[in-house]
């Protein structure tokens, strides 16, 4: 392994983390889901802007690609919507555990945007995890709506991880992600101004809204979305995919910590839980015969 793909991999694993803190967030917020997702958009793009000059990335828009950043990050704004959205329906466990259906999506999207053929095995993680959602979703009856939605999550997830991929190719991540940053908070701002529901300013929050807030969205944003969009450069989406499904772990064991009963699954889902970090480890050992093989990046 490479000193570059062993870091690309180390950055992964700080992103995921922090992913798994931002479900943590999502609950400890009192806001609505809609305007919460419309205050981290926008905090994390002003982060984005304010460090860029440090990394001397230039702010103005590709002319050729910054129509797709707008449009990727329209589907970025309802992925978190719903997201969040499954958060307030079900637990903070039940919604980041149901994330892990991006990796059978991405199975499904990747070739069609990359123009190769769907490999065996990436069908087959993906179904393991199929089944282990399946499993959490017929045992855990009194969330299912919460379910359902973070499902259609991971499949925003999934396509908009996908998208990345082939413009990270092309383009500055940071960039990429003030651009994207840019559309979530428009489709979130119009949306909130047509219902009449604009969000006061965030230093007229409660304390703890305002702090929880601020780290949502410099550091579970501007930093860990910056920083998935570079890895792209070293690492497959599938790969990014399916090590996101680490994110449970993390959020889950910090969950329990600070909720206790609320957020305890029944024994089976826990099970279901073991078979989506199976397929993750499986992963990473094919994509490393692969690599030896010389077919592509992992």
């Amino acid at each position: 392994m490479s000193r570059e793909h062993r870091n690309a991999l180390l950055l992964l694993h700080v992103i995921v983390l922090l992913f798994g803190i931002t479900g943590i967030l999502g609950r400890l917020i009192s806001l609505p889901a809609d305007q919460l997702v419309y205050i981290r958009t926008v905090v994390g793009m002003l982060g984005l802007v304010a460090v860029a000059p440090l990394w001397k990335v230039p702010l103005r828009p590709n002319r050729h690609d910054w129509h797709h950043h707008l449009l990727t990050g329209a589907i970025i704004a309802v992925h978190w919507l719903a997201f969040f959205g499954a958060v307030k329906l079900a637990t903070v466990s039940v919604a980041v555990t149901c994330m892990a259906a991006s990796t059978m999506f991405t199975a499904l999207l990747e070739p069609l945007w990359y123009k190769r053929r769907v490999r065996t095995y990436e069908l087959g993680l993906g179904a393991v995890v199929i089944l282990a959602l399946a499993l959490i979703f017929g045992l855990e009856t009194e969330h299912r709506l919460g379910i359902a939605v973070a499902v259609l999550a991971a499949l925003l997830a999934a396509w908009f991880t996908v998208i990345n991929g082939r413009l990270v190719a092309r383009d500055h991540a940071v960039r990429i992600s003030i651009y994207e940053l840019a559309g979530a908070s428009a489709v979130m701002g119009i949306w909130l101004a047509i219902d009449g529901r604009l969000p006061p300013p965030i230093w007229k929050l409660s304390a703890a809204d305002a702090t929880y807030l601020l780290l949502l969205g410099l550091l579970c944003t501007s930093f860990a979305f910056a920083g998935s969009v570079q890895v792209m450069r070293r690492l497959s989406p599938f790969t990014v995919s399916l090590t996101i499904n680490l994110e449970p772990v993390y959020t889950i064991l910090i969950a329990l910590l600070i909720w206790g009963e609320d957020e305890r699954l029944h024994l089976g889902s826990y099970l279901g839980f073991a078979l989506i970090l199976g397929a993750l480890y499986l992963n990473g050992w094919m994509q490393r015969r692969a690599r030896k093989r010389g077919a592509g990046p992992a």
